[in-house]
């Protein structure tokens, strides 16, 4: 089972929300719930305790377990790139395959 990692707080100086974060599970999107003057929004963010990057601001207080599919559907991500880890079969990444310096 994966692991769910832990809320970005919204004094991490990574955090450009200001707000508390939520992992969604099994992927590497955080979310938060906001009401703005323009009503009810879910800002997403991809990344993790060290670096995120704004993905989406999303009418409505979204269901946190629909926002992997309607990103990789409406918004250009894919699943590579959300995901927390690779499905089944496909190749993974490893300190052992990346290049070296001197490969170059």
């Amino acid at each position: 089972m994966p692991q769910i990692p832990a809320p970005i707080h919204a004094t991490n100086a990574w955090n450009p929300t200001g707000r508390n974060l939520q992992p969604v599970p099994s992927t590497r999107l955080y979310y938060t719930h906001a009401d703005t003057l323009s009503g009810a929004r879910t800002f997403v963010l991809l990344g993790d305790q060290h670096h995120l990057t704004f993905v989406a601001d999303l009418e409505g207080h979204l269901d946190p377990s629909s926002l992997r599919d309607r990103l990789i559907a409406t918004h250009g991500l894919y699943p590579h790139q959300v995901d927390g880890e690779p499905a089944p079969g496909l190749p993974r990444v490893s300190d052992s395959t990346r290049p070296t310096p001197s490969s170059h």
